[in-house]
């Protein structure tokens, strides 16, 4: 099936909820102050997409990165750090709402994917968008090309209220994945911001061969994109021969040229992200600003991504704090930390780095602490992708990983998006001609209710020894951990999706519209109050009738003014505006 014509689909959808901010033409560098001298800092997360530690800073020999082994020098690169799941979506889901995407509805591999009919995935009307809190707390917030949250399309921002700008052109326009520095043009008013880049290029598609007669017609568009991206950039080739093939993989010739092809897209992604940097520092901004590069889950070959297993989910994190801003427990600059570390804690972070309160559905850790509490365990959570059914559990330690599956779907079961990657193809091939590797030959079989993994005696996941005497007392720990943390509330892993997603649209099978919001002025104030009937719906005001503010509390306007009102729900269309003439 086309996946991009469900996309095209459900982007229009949305196309009226898209913000793209108030653009000051003649803004220049000398009117950044308020962001360098601001008592609270900047916040750019960089997160670049299905890409394990393979830096040459985390050891990688083949990597050429210098921009972000400089970035190491200048911040503290964690070793440990693992993302709510092995796949971009749900993972994105997670991290921007700061709860485990089973616990929120947003779980599925993009609910406009799903075979019954695409679909909006709403959850519960409490949640906030991290960043929409940060508005709430003073913050400008601004976002590029990718969004992927299950309560909007992938490159469509969602709900208005999260961010003040994104990158109006998305996929349409290269230069939109170039890492822009749009602090220069963007009307900040004089606030600290929050920027999430996303580099696209180290993306699976950026696997893509444009030139591969049999990639199917629909993907080619893609390559081709990504090849004009690559053109604008000076890239070092990396012969195939001298990569070295993990033995998830056949050793092939194609193979070998597509690891190849991931090292020159790292290579790219890691010149725009030394160019953003650059940037910053040219514009002062670098020591008033916290940056966290990162990735949204591990390498895009199989058996990383779609996956639940350690190299699905560990991911590289460097961190740079200006000294101002440095928790008690960081370690100096230039330091390696083993500190484990999951995406559930990185939005109570960014709040507590902005000190902006913190939800108390965020049950992640506040790592802006000086003492914050040690985590034990990192979770994830794995559900329906494309066609297959993967409902799992993940919990893993430093040495251990227990795996809890509820469905049986075999991880190599055959996807046509997976298929146009050539690694795919060579393990598919082996897998049929009796040739794959043995250690391999589990990721096609059914899966069974139960998975253990000894990470130091067996790091490539291949040996499952759930039934090894030896480990009895440390796996019954493990299932009494999942089960305390199964108890957190209410898991949508066990609904089926087409009950849930009947649940979530309205009487005639379409998505819910939030309800307008109820104006009104007191008459002795003069202040303007607004208010909404749908629940915990997010309200926004305007001057223009385009770029909206949030509303927080009654607004003091002067006699004639014209406000524009409008409310969403995440996952309900936004309703149409309320004029309003200031008295």
């Amino acid at each position: 099936m086309n996946n991009n014509i469900l996309y095209k689909t459900l982007t229009l959808v949305t196309a009226t909820t898209s913000v793209t901010g108030s653009l000051a033409q003649n803004i220049s560098v000398n009117d950044l102050q308020s962001q360098r001298n601001s008592n609270r800092p900047n916040i750019v997360l960089v997160i670049s997409e299905d890409l394990s530690p393979r830096l040459r800073c985390y050891g990688d020999p083949i990597a050429v990165t210098p921009h972000l082994d400089n970035l190491a020098k200048e911040g503290v690169r964690f070793t440990n750090a693992h993302t709510m799941a092995g796949v971009s979506s749900p993972s994105r889901s997670g991290l921007i709402t700061g709860v485990f995407q089973n616990f929120t509805n947003l779980l599925e591999m993009r609910s406009c994917q799903f075979k019954g009919g695409p679909y909006f995935a709403v959850p519960p009307s409490n949640i906030k968008a991290y960043p929409e809190l940060l508005r709430r707390g003073g913050y400008y917030t601004y976002c590029d090309v990718k969004f992927d949250y299950e309560f909007s399309s992938p490159t469509s921002p969602g709900a208005f209220s999260i961010w003040n700008s994104v990158e109006p052109k998305g996929y349409s326009d290269i230069m939109a994945h170039t890492l822009k520095p749009v602090w220069r043009n963007l009307d900040l008013k004089r606030r600290p911001f929050m920027f999430n880049y996303n580099p696209q290029i180290t993306h699976e598609s950026g696997l893509f061969d444009s030139k591969d007669p049999s990639l199917q017609k629909w993907y080619r568009p893609i390559a081709i994109q990504w090849d004009k991206l690559r053109a604008m950039y000076k890239i070092k080739k990396t012969d195939p021969k001298k990569v070295s093939v993990d033995p998830f993989y056949m050793d092939t010739k194609s193979t070998r040229t597509e690891i190849a092809r991931f090292y020159d897209n790292i290579q790219l992604m890691d010149q725009q992200v030394g160019k953003l940097i650059e940037n910053l520092k040219a514009d002062g901004l670098w020591d008033n600003t916290i940056f966290i590069f990162t990735t949204d889950h591990g390498d895009c070959l199989p058996r990383c991504k779609r996956d639940g297993y350690d190299s699905s989910t560990h991911v590289p994190m460097i961190i740079h704090v200006p000294d101002k801003y440095r928790p008690i427990w960081l370690p100096e600059n230039g330091s390696t930390c083993d500190r484990l570390i999951s995406f559930e804690d990185l939005a109570p972070t960014m709040l507590g780095i902005a000190k902006v309160p913190i939800p108390s559905y965020m049950k992640g850790i506040n790592l802006s602490q000086n003492h914050p509490r040690t985590r034990k365990y990192i979770f994830a959570n794995r559900a329906r992708q494309a066609i297959a059914e993967w409902q799992s559990y993940f919990v893993q330690n430093t040495k251990y990983q227990y795996i809890r599956n509820l469905t049986k779907d075999p991880n190599g079961m055959e996807l046509d998006y997976r298929n146009a990657v050539r690694a795919a193809r060579d393990l598919n091939k082996a897998y049929k001609d009796g040739t794959l590797r043995p250690e391999m030959k589990s990721w096609y079989a059914d899966r069974p209710a139960e998975e253990f993994y000894d990470l130091t005696a067996d790091p490539n996941e291949f040996h499952n020894s759930i039934n090894d005497p030896k480990y009895k007392d440390v796996i019954e720990q493990f299932r009494d951990t999942l089960n305390c943390w199964r108890d957190r509330g209410n898991d949508a892993t066990l609904l089926p999706e087409a009950q849930m997603r009947e649940a979530m649209l309205d009487h005639n099978g379409q998505q819910r519209v939030t309800l307008q919001p109820v104006v009104s002025q007191d008459a002795v104030n003069h202040r303007v109050y607004v208010t909404n009937l749908t629940e915990n719906a997010s309200i926004g005001y305007s001057l223009d009738g385009t770029n909206y503010e949030l509303y927080t509390k009654a607004l003091s306007m002067p006699s004639g003014t014209t406000l524009y009102l409008k409310a969403v729900r995440y996952g309900w269309k936004e309703c149409e505006p309320v004029k309003f003439i200031v008295r």
